[in-house]
């Protein structure tokens, strides 16, 4: 009896659990629970772990002496390695036949760079120290991008396709209840504790939290593959060119998706310059926009969760695409700080939608033995992008004004919506069946 009583609160919590389906695993087959399972807790601890670095690594620099100039370079830096660093990445992934030892061996890497960030001051100051943050930090980068295409393919392999609405729903506003409770906790631990303190024992959280990830990760089920040993760069090249070509429909998926970024990158750099000093929005109400789009995002994935398993990533990935590109024109018709709440109240709802549906198209449309490297291939030309686009952005800012610049940045968004309607034909095509799509 003693038994029995001292399991019941344990077992009524995982009874609310299961009524709650967090993992969204009902209806779901078996195979995939474990799986399904250990990806949500990995994304809910590298939530986390991203929490307490990722929106203070320039303040980082700056604490340290860093220059603006040098900030810049760290995210040209970073900019280039995502162009690079996908392809030796793919490659590896080939040669080891083990798409999660990769994930999991150059995750607890990134997160290594966390910790030796922390420790940089205790041994060194000045001009050295600085450099060491920035080439940790740029390091930092290289590893993450370097196992991405390995982490994209696997994730294919371990939502169902029918069930990756109420899925990404899920793990989507997790991961945006986490972030809106943890930054602003990293936050308040830099400011009392005062710099580099501060930064350092942040730093240390997300290296501890972000291990318990990468071990999270490990316990996704995974069959092993065939390694390919002596691929030569000539090889290793024209495999990413055949990955990508290979199949017409997700070649065109990815020219429209790279002109989508590109005009994204256009203008999106810019819109935080643009609050600050046209319409000299405070900090204060900075914090607020953030917050109103927080909210609407988050009523946006419990909506756009459903829609994607009843009408397919297809028609979510256009509907959304197609109302972004007004967000822009409402910024750059704005004269006052609370007209941008007109952008932000649908902008968060919109772009919920739009990163849910692309990303599960991505998965859907990214199928064959050489997926990784299909994924290594889209990654390194969309870093290609964000490196490009805003260069054209700034010499149209100084040529037509912030106003030209997104009145640009919408038209091309819009044009890529428009070509997503006519490649996808989402309101033709039923929701696809695992079967139309290994066969698409």
């Amino acid at each position: 009896m003693r038994r029995i009583l001292r399991s019941s609160p344990a077992s009524a919590i995982a009874l609310r659990l299961r009524e709650a389906d967090l993992f969204a695993l009902r209806g779901v087959p078996s195979e995939y629970h474990a799986g399904m399972r250990a990806f949500w807790l990995d994304s809910l601890f590298a939530s986390i772990s991203d929490a307490f670095y990722g929106t203070y690594t320039s303040l980082y620099v700056l604490a340290l002496g860093g220059t603006r100039t040098e900030v810049g370079w760290l995210a040209s830096a970073s900019s280039f390695l995502g162009m690079v660093m996908p392809i030796p990445g793919a490659s590896l992934t080939r040669r080891w036949g083990q798409r999660k030892r990769m994930v999991v061996v150059f995750s607890v890497l990134f997160r290594l760079m966390l910790l030796l960030a922390a420790l940089v001051p205790l041994v060194a100051v000045g001009r050295p120290a600085l450099y060491a943050i920035l080439a940790l930090s740029v390091l930092r980068v290289g590893f993450v991008n370097f196992f991405a295409p390995a982490w994209v393919s696997l994730t294919r392999d371990v939502v169902p396709l029918t069930s990756r609405g109420r899925y990404f729903a899920s793990r989507n506003l997790m991961m945006a209840l986490t972030s809106m409770v943890m930054v602003p906790l990293a936050g308040q631990i830099i400011q009392r504790m005062g710099a580099p303190r501060g930064y350092q024992l942040t730093l240390g959280i997300a290296f501890a939290v972000g291990l318990v990830a990468s071990y999270t990760f490990s316990l996704i089920p995974e069959t092993r593959k065939h390694g390919v040993r002596g691929v030569t760069l000539k090889a290793q090249v024209r495999s990413l060119w055949e990955a990508l070509t290979s199949d017409r429909i997700f070649l065109v998926f990815v020219l429209v998706r790279l002109l989508w970024d590109f005009g994204l990158q256009i203008g999106g750099p810019y819109f935080a310059v643009y609050q600050v000093e046209q319409i000299k929005a405070t900090p204060g109400f900075i914090g607020v926009l953030a917050t109103i789009s927080a909210g609407t995002r988050m009523i946006g994935l419990r909506m756009w969760g459903p829609w994607l398993d009843r009408h397919g990533a297809r028609w979510v990935t256009t509907v959304a695409a197609l109302g972004i590109p007004i967000l822009p024109v409402i910024w750059a018709v704005s004269s006052r700080p609370w007209h941008l709440i007109l952008a932000e109240l649908p902008g968060g709802f919109l772009w919920a939608g739009f990163e849910m549906g692309i990303f599960a198209l991505f998965l859907e449309l990214l199928h064959g033995e050489d997926n990784t490297q299909a994924a290594a291939g889209y990654m390194a030309l969309s870093s290609g992008v964000s490196i490009l686009g805003p260069f054209i952005g700034g010499w149209l800012i100084a040529q037509t004004g912030y106003a030209g610049n997104f009145l640009v940045s919408g038209a091309i968004r819009l044009v890529a919506a428009l070509l997503f309607l006519v490649v996808l034909k989402p309101f033709r095509h039923a929701h696809p069946s695992p079967e139309s799509v290994a066969s698409a």
